[in-house]
């Protein structure tokens, strides 16, 4: 059979886009790779890397469609226009928003995948079956092959190479999904096998895309040590708690193995915030964890969730800020707390889905209005990113950092220009948005 796997482009730009756009999903490609070892023809389409060509996948015989919650209005337009070219085509749809939303989902495709699809897919794919199918964890990371990028469409070399170490996470946040996605148990491929994966080839840039990369420390340390001893040291980043900085060796073994940014999640440094979202860390915490980064010269991107205009961010010594507006992501124990509270500002589905990003507010916060919040957030990143913090890091010979800033900055006022109608309309009527 032909198959074409999509990813969905993200409708609005921000602080993701650049990352995006080097950065393909792993979800789509690990399933491509399987289905092409079953032997059909697949190729992956990523409308983030590249516009999608209708021409090309028009004929498939299946189209899989993998979507996120902001991308979802889209993976249904691409899933209706192809219905209208290929009548007898399928159209399978899974990912993050059609593991919690199955029945809308439905109303676009022959076959929805709830979960992870791995081990169900390519039965789907041969043999057809229920509306909505529900998939298994993968219990042995190991066994899945490893993720072939020459089957991306229009392919053309690679800043950024993806690699998967584990599934779940141990932590219960109140705004996250990744618990009721894939699970609170850790399940962790060997070091052994992901040393395999990265000596395939020379990377340019390694990102372990873990949700919580390090948690299971016997298996990262013997990977880190793996890593030294066989001299694959390439650049690498890798998403983690303010845990990590508690173990000196980890730090150690991270440094001397490549690992040039740590992108960590702090969220708040209001404690009693912090309490609310189910973080089991202190404002201290924080601070200890990027002294302890920056002593062994690993940069720190620290993620916040907005709570309102704060200039704390800039006495942190931060090298870089990502700073997200309080989203309750579906799936999300926030999202049912504010479902049944009927807080959402936004309520047009599933259009609307596509404000679930992150940069949009889309329900009533706590302590001011949803305008304020909207306002009160693009005035800290602002604030991060100014010409004077700029200039900052061009007089200290930081010009890495200050290309950083520079593109911060540029990010936020693109992101102003597109969201002009939306905050007009904000602004008039927050219901009506």
């Amino acid at each position: 059979m032909k198959i074409s796997l999509v990813e969905p482009q993200a409708p609005f730009y921000n602080f993701y886009t650049r990352v995006i756009r080097e950065l393909p999903m792993l979800g789509p490609l690990y399933l491509a790779t399987i289905l092409r070892n079953e032997g059909h023809t697949v190729t992956v389409h990523n409308e983030n890397m590249g516009k999608l060509d209708y021409s090309v996948i028009g004929d498939s015989d299946i189209l899989g469609i993998s979507i996120m919650t902001t991308t979802a209005p889209r993976g249904y337009e691409i899933a209706e226009a192809y219905r209208a070219m290929n009548p007898k085509g399928r159209v399978l749809i899974g990912g993050c928003h059609a593991t919690f939303a199955p029945e809308e989902a439905a109303e676009y495709a022959d076959h929805v995948v709830v979960g992870e699809g791995e081990l169900v897919v390519p039965d789907v794919v041969r043999y057809g079956g229920e509306k909505i199918v529900s998939g298994r964890p993968v219990e042995e990371l190991d066994d899945l092959p490893f993720p072939d990028f020459s089957l991306m469409h229009g392919r053309r070399g690679q800043a950024v190479t993806p690699v998967s170490t584990s599934r779940g996470c141990p932590n219960d946040c109140t705004f996250c999904s990744v618990g009721p996605m894939f699970g609170r148990r850790y399940r962790f491929r060997t070091a052994e096998s992901v040393m395999q994966e990265l000596a395939r080839s020379r990377h340019r840039h390694v990102f372990f895309c873990d949700d919580n990369f390090g948690v299971n420390a016997r298996v990262t340390k013997e990977l880190l040590n793996l890593m030294i001893d066989r001299r694959v040291t390439p650049r690498w980043t890798a998403e983690t708690s303010v845990r990590i900085a508690e173990d000196e060796e980890m730090l150690e073994l991270m440094a001397r193995a490549g690992c040039r940014r740590l992108c960590i999640g702090f969220e708040s440094m209001d404690p009693e915030r912090l309490r609310e979202y189910g973080k089991k860390q202190t404002p201290d915490d924080v601070k200890r964890c990027i002294r302890a980064l920056h002593r062994r010269g690993i940069k720190v991107h620290g993620m916040f969730i907005s709570d309102g205009y704060s200039d704390v961010y800039d006495r942190l010594e931060l090298d870089t800020l990502q700073l997200t507006i309080l989203t309750p992501i579906i799936g999300s124990r926030l999202y049912r707390a504010v479902q049944e509270a009927g807080r959402f500002v936004t309520q047009i589905y599933p259009s609307d889905w596509s404000l679930f990003d992150g940069m949009h507010v889309v329900h009533w916060p706590d302590n001011m209005s949803p305008l304020d919040m909207q306002r009160q957030t693009v005035r800290a990143l602002k604030k991060f990113y100014s010409p004077v913090n700029m200039l900052k890091m061009l007089v200290k010979g930081r010009y890495r950092d200050f290309a950083l800033r520079y593109e911060g900055r540029r990010i936020i006022r693109k992101w102003e220009r597109q969201n002009r109608d939306y905050l007009s309309r904000l602004k008039q009527s927050p219901a009506a948005v």
